[in-house]
C-alpha cells in the first residue's frame, strides 16, 4: 500500500513538471537576413509580403516557421517594411521604412500597388543596409503568466494537504510511505 502512494505522488509531481514544460521550449535559431531592397522592383506590381512571408520565400519552408526580428541580438517578432508611395511618418524624406508585426500586411488583393500597401521584400522606400531583417526559427518559450503559477502552485499546495490529511488518518507520515 505504501509503494502504491509514494507511486501516485511521484506521478503527480511528474504530471506537474510535464504541465510546466512548456515554458522550457527551446530557444530560437538564427537563420538569415534580408534586407527590405532585395525584393523586386515595386514598378510591376510584385507581390507584397509579410517578414515571415519573405523569409519562407527566401529560406524555404512555411511563414508560420519564422520569427522576424529588426535586431540581430534581439527578438523583436517586428521587421522592416516599404510602403507603396512612402509612409506618411517619413516627410517625404528618402529612404524610409517604416516597423510593424512580422505577420502583418497591407495589401491590393495580394500585390503591392496602392498607396498604403506594404511589403517587407521590396525595391521601393526602404533602401539600404539600416532596412535589415533577421529570420529566427525555432519555439518561442511559452512563458506562464504569474497567475497561472500562482493557480499551478495551489493546486500542487492542495494536493499535498489532501495526501497528507490521508496519511494522517492512517496513521502515518509522508517520510513513512516511502
Amino acid at each position: 500500500m505504501n509503494f502504491l502512494r509514494s507511486k501516485t505522488l511521484f506521478l503527480l509531481l511528474l504530471f506537474a513538471l510535464a504541465v510546466a514544460a512548456p515554458a522550457f521550449a527551446a530557444p530560437l535559431t538564427y537563420i538569415g537576413s534580408w534586407t527590405v531592397d532585395q525584393g523586386p522592383d515595386w514598378s510591376g506590381s510584385p507581390t507584397a509580403y509579410t517578414g515571415q512571408q519573405a523569409a519562407a520565400l527566401i529560406f524555404g519552408g512555411n511563414p508560420s516557421d519564422y520569427t522576424i526580428s529588426i535586431d540581430r541580438n534581439t527578438i523583436t517578432g517586428t521587421n522592416w517594411v516599404s510602403t507603396y508611395g512612402g509612409d506618411p511618418s517619413c516627410d517625404d524624406n528618402f529612404p524610409c521604412g517604416t516597423v510593424v508585426a512580422d505577420d502583418f500586411s497591407v495589401s491590393t488583393g495580394g500585390l503591392y500597388e496602392n498607396l498604403g500597401d506594404i511589403s517587407a521584400y521590396i525595391h521601393d522606400w526602404a533602401i539600404g543596409d539600416q532596412y535589415t531583417n533577421y529570420a529566427f526559427t525555432g519555439s518561442v518559450a511559452a512563458t506562464p503568466e504569474p497567475s497561472s503559477l500562482i493557480l499551478l502552485g495551489t493546486g500542487v499546495t492542495g494536493l499535498a494537504g489532501a495526501l497528507r490529511g490521508r496519511f494522517r488518518r492512517e496513521g502515518m507520515s509522508l517520510s513513512n510511505a516511502a
